[in-house]
């Protein structure tokens, strides 16, 4: 049974009712909780659709069932985002000495996000005179959008920036970001440190 005719979607309930349960149910938990790309490889690699769809219709068909249940109410709603009050108060109830803010590029299996931390001075398993505590996480969307061409730019990185910038500057400590265009492991903050500096 064909489900695409020229790459759009034809009868968009008839795919969903080929479904077994067990996979429906499967789908719609991926889907609750905005796991996207989870809920595509699930209807790709046990969808038992004929002929299978491709990456792109498979990511419309989620987005379409997606867009049902978040209209019902029952996909989870994202957290609200940070704002620089509520980093200025993370940050000043850290008991060690901050020395920096640091925006730092992370992943799962959602897609790339931006983590920013406070860099206190204490020995860690990172640096023997240096450890970092989490502030907050930037993520606007899936890597979906590196097949959509939406990015770069990548707007959680401008938002770390924005955000990063005024609660270090607020506090009196430098902001670091080593790779804000591209996600990227850079090098650390405080691999930029001189023994005469620690």
């Amino acid at each position: 049974m064909a489900f695409f005719e020229t790459g759009v979607m034809k009868e968009q309930g008839s795919w969903w009712a080929s479904l077994s349960s067990p996979v429906r149910d499967r789908i719609d938990e991926h889907l609750r909780q905005r796991q996207l790309i989870h809920a595509v490889k699930l209807l790709r690699s046990d969808g038992g659709l004929e002929p299978q769809p491709g990456l792109y219709e498979a990511q419309d068909m989620m987005l379409a069932r997606s867009a049902q249940l978040r209209a019902a109410g029952l996909v989870e709603p994202e957290e609200p985002a940070i704002e620089v009050p509520q980093l200025v108060e993370a940050v000043t109830a850290v008991t060690e000495p901050v020395v920096a803010l640091e925006a730092l590029w992370d992943g799962d299996t959602q897609g790339w996000f931006v983590r920013l931390y406070a860099i206190v001075r204490r020995p860690s398993c990172h640096h023997p005179c240096f450890d970092e505590l989490p502030l907050a996480g930037f993520r606007h969307g899936s890597d979906i959008r590196l097949f959509r061409g939406e990015v770069p730019p990548w707007p959680e990185a401008a938002e770390a920036v924005e955000k990063g910038q005024a609660a270090a500057s607020s506090i009196g400590v430098p902001f670091y970001f080593a790779n804000p265009d591209t996600p990227d492991y850079g090098p650390r903050w405080w691999d930029s440190q001189s023994d005469a500096q620690i």
